[in-house]
């Protein structure tokens, strides 16, 4: 299985393309699907059609969406920009966070790069606000009026407006220091298995929503996000490098963000997100290495997707 590496076309933030890592093995699958997009700021994917099931992960709002079948009031998704499989991330979603249809030219969007977006009725602080974003969401926008953009939302017809503070015309650079600036923002977010936001997110996610504000779309899980980048020595390890955990590199089951000086940031069950180290007896005893993803999409990749084995994302 060779790693390759995408490029998709988007207009969206001033940049050329959003560089897309994964482990593609040959060509994608002809899927059989309508196009949707998530209509609420953030839409949980199960396992299966019910919310008793595995979170696997969430939409957030105007994610694209194939919609490839239903169950009662569920459906059954791909989320492309969410490498699980080479035709996106598959599971469940409640059909009435989706709408099939929207008028917005999608050609133009912006990103959220702030923590929580607030979309109001009108370009002004004290209008009434219609919903909210969150950080890497992606909103379509027609014009500015002074420091406010335009924007469409899914579920209305009506547009909103969003404070030009609060989301990016182009992709922040890609480099480490700079990322990581964008990964504290999430500082103190709290653990949710699947979660993808400030209200709660996961270690991969963590990683995945980061990267994804500086212009690479990683895989979504740890095991996976292990197979992008190109390995790194813990001594060679530089700030925004990828470091991960698991019994072995065949069972990855967790991942965070180089600091410096043996500090890490991740997204745990126990403390949410904050800083760890690397010299913990249980971080020591289960590291697996390093990769680094800034400086190395141009390099042979190395391996396929890892087979997983209990990811703790």
């Amino acid at each position: 299985m060779t790693e390759k590496l995408l490029h998709l076309g988007v207009q969206a933030l001033g940049c050329a393309y959003l560089t897309v890592l994964g482990c593609l093995p040959g060509a994608v699958a002809e899927v059989r699907a309508r196009e949707a997009r998530v209509a609420v700021p953030v839409a949980s994917v199960f396992a299966s059609p019910t919310d008793q099931a595995e979170r696997v992960t969430q939409g957030l709002l105007w994610e694209r969406v194939l919609v490839l079948g239903h169950k009662g009031p569920w459906s059954r998704v791909l989320l492309p920009d969410q490498y699980r499989t080479p035709e996106g991330y598959p599971g469940w979603m409640l059909s009435r966070h989706l709408v099939l249809d929207t008028p917005a030219r999608l050609d133009q969007v912006l990103m959220v790069g702030v923590a929580r977006a607030v979309v109001r009725l009108q370009p002004r602080p004290d209008a009434p606000v219609l919903s909210v974003a969150w950080l890497s969401s992606r909103l379509p926008w027609d014009r500015s009026e002074g420091e406010w953009f335009r924007v469409a939302l899914p579920d209305r017809k009506e547009p909103g407006w969003v404070h030009e503070s609060e989301v990016l015309i182009r992709c922040l650079p890609p480099n480490g220091r700079d990322l990581l600036e964008t990964a504290w923002r999430l500082e103190h977010t709290p653990y949710l298995w699947g979660g993808m936001t400030p209200l709660g997110i996961d270690c991969s996610g963590l990683v995945h929503t980061v990267f994804k504000v500086h212009g690479r779309l990683l895989p979504r899980d740890a095991d996976q996000q292990f197979q992008v980048g190109v390995p790194v020595e813990e001594a060679d390890l530089r700030p925004g490098d990828l470091v991960f955990f698991g019994s072995d590199p065949d069972h990855v089951n967790h991942v965070g963000l180089y600091l410096e000086e043996g500090f890490f940031l991740d997204a745990s069950g126990r403390k949410g997100v904050d800083q760890s180290r690397l010299d913990d007896p249980k971080a020591r005893e289960t590291f697996l290495g390093g990769r680094r993803i800034f400086g190395a999409e141009e390099k042979e990749l190395p391996g396929g997707a890892g087979t997983g084995g209990g990811v703790d994302r």
